[in-house]
């Protein structure tokens, strides 16, 4: 769903608790699957996808390709939204190198992806005249019923399914797209199991 959403984007232009016994920013919880607008919640279920843009949104069910659209802009459950920037995102999601990588989509309808590793740079160096829509990603996979941080080259592998489908089970890539200012035009969450499916899903042998 992102992928094709990034063409219609470019077209309109675990570390444990805290000290105080809250959750550190790097720790991931159910509640980040929340995404909010006003009153109305949507919660990302397991193997589903959720994207707002553009005053926007849409709930996706991989098993069919069926989809929910929303007429409005939805915040995460921890306040990052459209027209905010890198620092709102690093401070609201302990966003770092080593664990955060640029997804990267080129060509003349954005057909292409790649990553890039993030080493702090402003997403607005990323618009060189190679990329024609950039986002920042960061994931987290379950284990032990915990959801555990991902390194950069782990969001690679699970978005491209180099990865082994026994390396991991439940897994969350959270995206942020940035426009050639760096300002926030998208957010974006991929709930998936990690397996068959999801490959067949994201079509890369095809």
């Amino acid at each position: 769903m992102k992928k094709a959403v990034a063409v219609l984007l470019t077209c309109v232009t675990m570390l444990g608790l805290t000290a105080c016994g809250k959750a550190s920013k790097e720790v991931w919880t159910d509640a980040d699957l929340d995404f909010k607008a006003g009153s109305e919640t949507v919660t990302v279920k397991k193997d589903h996808a959720f994207i707002t843009y553009n005053g926007v949104a849409y709930y996706t069910d991989y098993s069919d390709g069926s989809y929910e659209e929303y007429e409005s802009a939805f915040a995460t459950s921890r306040g990052l939204e459209i027209g905010m920037t890198l620092a709102d995102y690093q401070k609201l999601y302990s966003v770092k190198p080593g664990y955060a990588v640029f997804e990267l989509y080129s060509g003349s309808n954005n057909e292409y992806t790649s990553f890039k590793e993030f080493t702090n740079q402003d997403p607005s160096e990323m618009y060189d005249g190679t990329y024609g829509n950039v986002w920042l990603d960061i994931g987290y996979c379950k284990e032990d019923g915990k959801w555990r941080l991902l390194k950069d080259y782990e969001v690679q592998d699970t978005w491209f399914c180099d990865a082994s489908f026994s390396d991991f089970d439940e897994v969350v890539v959270f995206a942020v797209n940035f426009d050639k200012w760096g300002e926030i035009q998208g957010l974006s969450i991929e709930h998936f199991t990690y397996d068959q499916d999801w490959s067949d899903w994201q079509g890369w042998a095809y």
